[in-house]
């Protein structure tokens, strides 16, 4: 085997060994949009409890 095809080889390795990755838009705020997300399906929770009691 010649160079190429090791360090093509070598690449596909590294390439699948990172796993998943997540897109470039979500990285900086996929942490905020989890947490109003949260509270906000944690707001309309209580909300419905309150109506029906």
């Amino acid at each position: 085997m010649d160079l190429k095809t090791l360090n093509r080889i070598d690449k596909l390795r590294r390439l699948k060994s990172r796993g998943p990755k997540t897109p470039k838009w979500l990285k900086p705020y996929h942490l905020l949009f989890f947490a109003f997300l949260s509270i906000f399906i944690f707001g309309f929770i209580i909300k419905m409890l309150e109506q029906n009691n």
